[in-house]
């Protein structure tokens, strides 16, 4: 993968996308790649007229069209219904090893990241259309948990564990587990130190 130029201000909201796919770039290239792909949707929505934002988005397009052509071989690149399938599954299994340590009791800053990240991720299937309400849901969880856990950190209390047991069924996308409230999903906006819940 080539080097990515430091994401310009006009173009801040697609910052966690691509320091995603930077993060998966060696463990899942399929991933990474829709992230950025992900990334380039939205840049070129947002219409940015500077020539910072217009330089950035052309070496964007560079990147994308020379990994998409060193990922043709992979079976998850064959159509769009494989690799939306790839990317929801990645996406659903870091949600499931943070719902998994919640309900344990374990949560940790840790957890809460890996909410906010599996979040992230599961935004990036947009690229392939609508999500679907399950997804949504489960997006919308991610975000109240984190913002939960880190809460409780912050107020110096013990993170309680969600109450009744989650059915994770990741291939068939079944989840089980309380709604948030309704009101109470939190922005995330990108820190120096990674992603950050604004309530």
């Amino acid at each position: 993968m080539s080097s990515l130029e430091p994401v310009p201000d006009e173009l801040k909201h697609i910052q966690p996308f691509i320091q995603r796919g930077q993060e998966v770039a060696r463990a899942d290239p399929i991933v990474s790649y829709f992230c950025k792909y992900y990334a380039a949707q939205l840049s070129i929505a947002k219409q940015g007229t500077s020539p910072a934002t217009q330089s950035y988005l052309l070496n964007l397009l560079d990147t994308l069209e020379t990994e998409k052509a060193q990922l043709q071989g992979s079976e998850s690149m064959s159509d769009d219904t494989t690799a939306c399938a790839h990317c929801t599954q990645f996406a659903l299994r870091i949600f499931a090893k943070a719902d998994t340590e919640d309900r344990e009791g374990k949560a940790s800053k840790a957890t809460a990241r890996n909410f906010i990240v599996s979040s992230q991720f599961m935004q990036v299937v947009a690229a392939f259309g609508e999500l679907d309400d399950g997804i949504k849901e489960k997006m919308r969880y991610a975000k109240w948990r984190a913002a939960e856990i880190l809460k409780a950190m912050r107020e110096g209390r013990e993170v309680v564990p969600p109450s009744g047991e989650a059915d994770v069924e990741v291939q068939g996308g079944v989840m089980g587990w309380p709604s948030p409230p309704q009101g109470q999903s939190p922005q995330i906006q990108q820190g120096p130190q990674g992603p950050q819940i604004q309530q």
